[in-house]
């Protein structure tokens, strides 16, 4: 039962809860990272960053750490073991891939390296090589170099029966883009590939 004090006492942590709550939404708004007329419902999102700029082990041990807490909001299946995904986004040095690269007999040539992450159907290797051609048709249109693909390596043993039954194979297409386009062209660019490819691996099927 509660008594009068307990009810004074939420009242008084939920009064204190809300000021800090204000308090820090206008703090953000003033910095320009959150406004209330875009305020919803969505999925957990984390950030972990450094705060000099440094790219440190610990940065991406962390935000591992803060994935794990909010496994919650990837819709876990009954099994325990099958959910929608989550994972961490960060940036790879250009150095790893351009060992990737040496591995499929080219040379970096020191234009802007792109990395298409690609899902293709597992266990259909005729329409995994129709998915590779028309993505390096694509790419070869546009007037770009192709290095090659690389097979991401995973960890089924982290999967349930559900997702192991239904998960792609997961490659990654590595090629090269003029280095004298602007960041700005080299992005539009990339997105009507990916718009074409949409279109064509859909009409494909």
């Amino acid at each position: 039962m509660m008594t009068n004090s307990n009810k004074d006492t939420l009242s008084e942590d939920t009064e204190n809860w809300l000021k800090r709550r204000e308090a820090n939404e206008k703090k953000l708004e003033e910095a320009g990272v959150w406004n209330s007329t875009q305020e919803h419902d969505a999925c957990g999102v984390g950030f972990v960053a450094s705060v000099d700029g440094s790219e440190r082990r610990s940065v991406v041990n962390a935000a591992i750490e803060a994935l794990q807490s909010i496994w919650h909001r990837g819709a876990v299946d009954a099994d325990g073991m099958t959910g929608d995904g989550a994972g961490i986004h960060l940036a790879i040095p250009r150095e790893f891939f351009i060992k990737h690269i040496a591995r499929t007999g080219h040379e970096d040539d020191g234009g802007r390296l792109a990395v298409g992450m690609v899902f293709l159907p597992r266990n259909d290797l005729g329409a995994q090589e129709t998915c590779r051609c028309i993505i390096e048709q694509e790419i070869l249109n546009m007037g770009h170099l192709i290095y090659g693909w690389r097979q991401v390596p995973v960890d089924i043993t982290a999967l349930g029966e559900k997702a192991l039954a239904t998960r792609p194979e997961i490659e990654q297409i590595m090629f090269s883009m003029p280095r004298n386009i602007s960041e700005k062209e080299a992005e539009r660019q990339l997105y009507l590939i990916s718009g074409e490819l949409r279109k064509l691996c859909w009409l494909s099927w």
